[in-house]
């Protein structure tokens, strides 16, 4: 209840979660670019047809950048505007459990300035868009949607003197609500002033935690977030709609309002939407991408 007389939490909270319809949240840049981080030969099938279906229905794109950490000559022939941009990133040390997806966070996180766009749109590999995004963005400010949980909550059974000092007194790790990072829009010099240092937190926040858990580029970022004063703004869930929690386990047609499509395997019934929009997909329940998606250097080997 003191928080609500806490000047700082007012201040954050004034500049967190804003909803998109407002008009003074809406600027004049157009998204231009997407780029579409992917780590791992495994992962190369989505992270093409996430491209695919960019070029196809995002009609307003200059250009799709698939960021990696594979060379280009192993990706198949790409749709006219897709390149393939190859980023070596440190690996961990090999006791580490979660190598690959330590990994591919540090990519992530490097991915929107492989862009040349001024409007760059970044959306994981298993999210497709099935419209243009039309939102017009300003500086200074940070589009996304928007997800229940604590951040702070993946530090519950750290030890205190562990913690880093940027997050004792960071106000958006402690919200009910978060930043998805699956579906994130930025100014290139917005981009310019968060990945270095969003890099930085990532790689002290879990070099400092144990690997008990997979790390995730989400906790870093809220703190992030506050210390550069950035403004987030909620595009709304049609952006980056749950497939597998919505529909999935059973045949469902995909809403025509949804933007971004996040989540659905298999891929196949991907390819059936493709040949028709408008017919019903069988994906797989909610379950499963946790199963798939954040397992050990060990447990993915033995799968």
């Amino acid at each position: 209840m003191f928080e609500l007389f806490n000047k700082n939490h007012r201040y954050v909270r004034s500049r967190h979660n804003i909803p998109y319809k407002q008009e003074a949240e809406k600027g004049k840049i157009a998204i231009s670019s997407v780029v579409i981080p992917c780590t791992g030969s495994d992962y190369i099938e989505e992270a093409v047809l996430s491209a695919e279906f960019a070029s196809r229905f995002a009609k307003n794109l200059e250009e799709i950048v698939i960021v990696s950490d594979q060379s280009a000559s192993l990706f198949p022939a790409l749709p006219q505007k897709v390149r393939v941009a190859t980023l070596d990133v440190p690996l961990r040390e090999e006791s580490y459990r979660y190598k690959q997806i330590y990994r591919s966070r540090l990519i992530k996180i490097q991915a929107p300035l492989q862009a040349k766009g001024d409007g760059i749109l970044m959306i994981d590999s298993d999210l497709n868009l099935l419209q243009d995004p039309e939102a017009k963005i300003q500086e200074h400010s940070l589009y996304s949607s928007f997800r229940q949980g604590k951040m702070i909550a993946k530090m519950a059974e750290i030890p205190k003197e562990l913690i880093p000092a940027y997050y004792k007194n960071a106000v958006r790790p402690v919200f009910e609500d978060h930043v998805n990072s699956a579906y994130l829009v930025a100014t290139r010099s917005t981009w310019k002033r968060l990945c270095p240092l969003w890099s930085a937190l990532f790689q002290d926040t879990w070099e400092l935690m144990s690997d008990n858990q997979p790390p995730t580029d989400q906790l870093p970022l809220a703190a992030l977030l506050d210390l550069l004063d950035i403004k987030t703004i909620n595009l709304g869930d049609w952006v980056n709609w749950p497939v597998s929690k919505r529909i999935g386990g059973q045949p469902a047609v995909i809403p025509s309002q949804v933007i971004g499509a996040h989540g659905g395997f298999p891929l196949s019934e991907w390819q059936k939407y493709l040949h028709d929009p408008t017919q019903p997909l069988t994906f797989r329940g909610q379950d499963y991408t946790r199963k798939v998606r954040y397992l050990t250097d060990a447990e993915k080997q033995q799968s």
